[in-house]
């Protein structure tokens, strides 16, 4: 049986500029490692995000003066934003907050050397945790390509550009798939962290974008915990709705917080 290939058209904006220019090279270069990906660089001209759409309904990703923005349509885009992770930052270096995922990090009886995002999605969290943990390496994983590319060149284009040297990115490993296929990988950490939240939607703006290009399976999200829970030793941080049945099956300790459905906890393993 043949698996049907990723496709993927890349482009700029309408007037691209040098930096634009190097960042289209870079990202092409960066695609033709995907074997399962099938690509196109199309040339911008005048045409708008509709016209780029109207006879061809292949996502677009487009590298703008202002970041990266993949179109997976013309009304759905996937781009990365610090959303309320430099709230949460200010928050924490002012000394006013620890965020409850850095709190459950920043524990002396683990090593955190390396720390394994399990579920990048829209990286907030992972952000969030590569400015507190300055000294850590991250392996951020994403089992859907057009999120992963997404934001893992949106926040390349980020902190390379926009917000120069605020993060060392050679400190976070952008990886395609899941950390069930790269064992070597979930054996080296002490931390691992997911945040399957799609289990029960929360519609908020932030993740508004990912819903509608992913189809939760939530035998995934047990086949991705079961698999931790036989090979991993270190501690596992789930960020969960507070009706999710991970968090009773897999006895999860949570930090409940009011005025807020989403709850983080931990397991020791």
């Amino acid at each position: 049986m043949t698996t049907a290939k990723i496709k993927l058209r890349i482009t700029t904006c309408v007037k691209p500029n040098r930096l634009i220019l190097k960042y289209l090279k870079c990202i092409v270069s960066d695609v033709k490692t995907y074997s399962d990906v099938n690509y196109e660089v199309i040339e911008r001209k005048k045409l708008t995000i509709k016209n780029l759409f109207e006879e061809d309904t292949t996502p677009v990703m487009v590298i703008q003066q202002t970041g990266v923005v993949l179109y997976t349509s013309v009304e759905n885009k996937i781009f990365y934003h610090e959303n309320t992770t430099r709230v949460k930052y200010k928050a924490y270096i002012t000394g006013n907050h620890v965020p409850p995922l850095i709190e459950l990090i920043q524990d002396d009886s683990i090593n955190t050397d390396i720390i394994i995002d399990a579920t990048t999605g829209m990286a907030n969290d992972l952000i969030l945790m590569a400015l507190t943990m300055e000294n850590s390496i991250f392996y951020a994983f994403e089992d859907n390509f057009y999120i992963h590319f997404a934001i893992k060149w949106g926040v390349h284009f980020y902190f390379n550009v926009l917000e120069k040297n605020k993060i060392d990115i050679s400190r976070i490993h952008f990886i395609y798939g899941s950390v069930v296929n790269h064992m070597g990988i979930l054996n080296q950490a002490d931390v691992i962290y997911l945040d399957p939240m799609y289990e029960e939607t929360v519609v908020t703006s932030n993740i508004a974008s990912l819903v509608n290009v992913v189809t939760h399976d939530i035998e995934s999200d047990r086949k991705l915990l079961n698999t931790i829970f036989e090979h991993f030793k270190g501690k596992v941080i789930l960020r969960a709705h507070f009706k999710s049945s991970l968090i009773r099956d897999y006895q999860f300790t949570m930090n409940v917080r009011k005025q807020t459905k989403t709850h983080y906890g931990y397991r020791y393993l």
